[in-house]
């Protein structure tokens, strides 16, 4: 034990000497030892850094978020049934309307020309002669008997002048082989002249009142000559034509053209198959230049088909001044009315000629919401009455339809359905 002690004094007292270092590793030497301390200037740059990974970050993070979510959803969902309609997002908010019942009038529609139903031409009853005056215009509407236009008639009125003076020379005539006649006739009682002679004064007063005659005849002709000048209406009626112009002279062609009683007709040519429901009397509507249009009735129908197989049938029309005859327009015949489906016409989406409506269907209510799929239907339509249309062949009374904005739909798209509010986009 003492021994040990002993041992364990003389370490402690002569411990044993270090090693001596080589040159390189004097402890004199200063070590160099990275720093624990970063530089003042860089603090500022890794903040900056630090704050725009965290905005980019956020950003991407909300982008990838929904990917990520649906990965998810997919991948834990590979094993099951589809995925529910109902996890989509609406296309579009959209209101619905669904088809009515109006009474629709059933119409057949035509081209026809306006003319006019009866006219008469008014040609002048003398030739050779100038017009002085015109007192009518086309459009006048004028009464039988009423003077149209008058001719020069000074050289007449000196003709009627000249065959007075000739008829009153005939009389003078007349009268002086009846005195004379009288006188030596009763002669031949007594033997006092012969028969000849006798038979000489006889013929003397005949060729007197003869020619006493004719004068009254070439009197009478040149007054009607004079009468003539003055061109008149044979009926009551519209001047549709007028030819006659101050200083023409009259020859064989119409002066003027009166339409009978102003009444015009529309005159259109149906296919047979077609005219079953049109009979005398059936209204017809006619339109007129500047949205106007007159009303009238069937009045006949011809017999017989034309050259195209088709058959004319005639519309006696109203009275109405934008009517022109020889205008060419369209007409209908109003046949009745009938219940038809009708539409609003902003329900209609036209494609590729074709014309389409966008049905929902499948239609749910979740969470508050209700939706339904978009399905593209073709229909056919029939005529447009305001802010509606005709669908040729119906549809469900109780089917569902996009109102408007249908053109931004496809098939299959999922909307949300609002109602008696404007369409929105779903953000």
């Amino acid at each position: 034990m003492s021994d040990l002690q002993d041992l364990n004094d003389k370490q402690v007292s002569n411990p044993t000497p270090e090693p001596e270092l080589p040159p390189y590793r004097n402890p004199d030497m200063p070590k160099h030892k990275p720093s624990s301390k970063l530089p003042v200037w860089l603090l500022p740059v890794l903040v900056a850094v630090l704050v725009i990974g965290v905005l980019l970050g956020k950003y991407w993070g909300g982008n990838d978020s929904t990917t990520d979510e649906s990965t998810v959803i997919a991948g834990t969902q590979s094993n099951m049934a589809p995925t529910n309609v109902d996890n989509d997002q609406a296309v579009l908010s959209v209101e619905t309307v669904q088809p009515s019942q109006d009474s629709v009038g059933n119409t057949l529609t035509a081209d026809g020309t306006i003319s006019a139903k009866d006219i008469a031409n008014v040609s002048a009853k003398i030739n050779g002669v100038a017009i002085e005056r015109v007192l009518v215009e086309e459009g006048s509407r004028v009464k039988a008997g009423q003077v149209l236009a008058i001719f020069d008639t000074d050289a007449m009125e000196q003709q009627v002048l000249q065959a007075e003076a000739d008829v009153a020379e005939a009389e003078a005539t007349l009268a002086n082989a009846s005195a004379d006649a009288a006188r030596v006739l009763p002669l031949i009682d007594i033997d006092a002249i012969s028969k000849q002679e006798a038979d000489r004064y006889r013929t003397s007063r005949i060729r007197a009142a003869a020619a006493l005659q004719a004068s009254k005849a070439r009197l009478s002709n040149q007054r009607l000559t004079l009468e003539n000048a003055k061109v008149v209406a044979p009926v009551s009626g519209v001047i549709s034509d007028k030819i006659a112009e101050v200083g023409m002279v009259a020859g064989g062609e119409p002066l003027f053209t009166i339409i009978k009683g102003g009444i015009l007709e529309w005159r259109a040519d149906i296919d047979p198959k077609l005219i079953g429901d049109v009979n005398l009397g059936t209204p017809v509507k006619v339109s007129l230049p500047r949205d106007q249009s007159v009303m009238g009735q069937v009045s006949r129908i011809a017999p017989t088909a034309d050259n195209n197989r088709q058959i004319t049938i005639y519309a006696s029309l109203d009275a109405n001044s934008a009517a022109r005859a020889g205008m060419y327009q369209t007409g209908e015949f109003l046949l009745g009315s009938e219940r038809m489906q009708t539409v609003p016409n902003s329900v209609v989406v036209s494609n590729d000629g074709y014309d389409y409506v966008m049905l929902v269907t499948d239609i749910k209510t979740q969470n508050d919401k209700t939706v339904g799929r978009i399905q593209q239907q073709r229909v056919t339509l029939g005529d447009r009455i305001g802010d509606s249309v005709v669908l040729a062949e119906p549809l469900p009374n109780d089917i569902r339809l996009v109102k408007q904005g249908g053109s931004f739909l496809n098939d299959g798209d999922l909307v949300r359905i609002v109602e008696n509010r404007a369409v929105q986009a779903t953000p």
